[in-house]
């Protein structure tokens, strides 16, 4: 006996008027993340037809459904559920149900939608095949060109305008720690804090190795570059270091920016007092807070397809990942964490959530 194959309403499925890159007026358009596709629609009564089929159904009982809905004839009816389902629109219930589900479930939608949407996603070298360079060289430095002409390259520093300024000790200063021992002591659960206080020797030798400059590349379409002690996708460096102080031996509280230009605090100009926020998670008390914000214009002036939002966490990785053995290098206890008031931390950070967004935090604790 032949089993029915029951389809359902592809759930990740979403209309907008717009999208990147477009130069015509605004259409309706369907994109699929589990095809990675888009599609323009002629009407939007396709769409109503589709907020009718809630479930799993068989083919005739689709047919039946649009039919009612949408004042159709059979056949009409008829072909209209074979287009939904050669576009991706309705597809068979086990496919993807099962897993639309799970994700939804835990609270992933949103992630699942991005997942899907960049699999599969077409790289340069497929483009190349297709058009009159010779190789992926050539067709970089013509599209660098391109994006050079129109625009300037972001700045690879943040710089603001503030008199008060507090410069760092060099970084030669900072005690000498081999990397050996550094890694021991940072490789296995929690190390307990050797440091009666937190002061600006040891933050400057911190914020130096995750944050800091140790020189510069001049490209010929890309303008400069910076060299840093952790790794960058493309050497784009979107990480941006902002520090709460709270406690410290030798600097005031307050909240700052890390300049990398003079290895300097830049202290904010904010009404926002350096009050210790709530950190789930966080089970000492931290002399200082440094927020990791991504300035994502610096990646997406080169990178312009969503896959690189990855490269973003992958750089913040390296940040966080130096920080904390920096940081227990230097005797300090550190918790990094991704749980927090986004809007006030944002806020005390003076820093825009659409352009430069916070994305982890590293506290520095001088508690056993």
């Amino acid at each position: 006996m032949t089993r029915t194959v029951e389809y359902t309403r592809n759930e990740l499925l979403s209309v907008t008027t717009e999208q990147a890159g477009r130069t015509e007026e605004p259409s309706l358009l369907a994109i699929d993340p589990l095809a990675t596709r888009t599609f323009e629609l002629s009407s939007a009564e396709v769409l109503r037809g589709l907020a009718e089929i809630d479930g799993r159904h068989s083919r005739d009982e689709l047919e039946e459904t649009l039919l009612e809905t949408l004042d159709l004839s059979a056949d009409a009816a008829a072909d209209l559920v074979a287009d939904l389902i050669e576009a991706g629109f309705l597809r068979p219930a086990d496919r993807h149900g099962s897993r639309t589900a799970s994700w939804g479930a835990t609270g992933w939608r949103a992630a699942l939608e991005y997942h899907e949407y960049i699999r599969d996603y077409p790289f340069i070298d497929e483009a190349v095949e297709n058009s009159d360079y010779e190789d992926v060289k050539g067709m970089e430095t013509e599209i660098m060109r391109e994006y050079r002409a129109r625009e300037e390259p972001p700045a690879i520093y943040k710089d603001y305008d503030i008199d008060e300024r507090i410069e760092l000790p060099p970084v030669e200063e900072a005690e000498r720690v081999s990397v050996a021992d550094a890694l021991s002591t940072s490789l296995f659960g929690r190390a307990d804090s050797t440091r009666d206080a937190l002061d600006a020797r040891t933050l400057a030798a911190i914020l130096y190795f995750a944050f800091g400059e140790t020189g510069k590349l001049q490209t010929e379409h890309q303008g400069p570059k910076l060299r840093k002690p952790v790794p960058s996708g493309g050497a784009r460096h979107p990480t941006e270091g902002y520090v709460a102080v709270f406690e410290a031996a030798d600097l005031p509280a307050g909240i700052y920016h890390y300049s990398v230009r003079e290895h300097a605090l830049e202290r904010l100009p904010t009404d926002t007092d350096p009050e210790k926020p709530l950190l789930w998670g966080i089970d000492s008390d931290p002399a200082a807070l440094i927020g990791c914000t991504s300035v994502v214009e610096r990646s997406m002036w080169r990178y312009r397809e969503p896959r690189t939002y990855r490269v973003l966490l992958h750089d913040l990785g390296h940040v966080l990942e130096t920080l904390r053995i920096t940081a227990r290098a230097a005797g300090l206890t550190t918790m990094a964490g991704f749980k927090f008031d986004d809007e006030y931390l944002e806020d005390c950070f003076g820093v825009d959530h659409a352009e430069e967004p916070l994305l982890a935090y590293a506290a520095l604790s001088t508690d056993p």
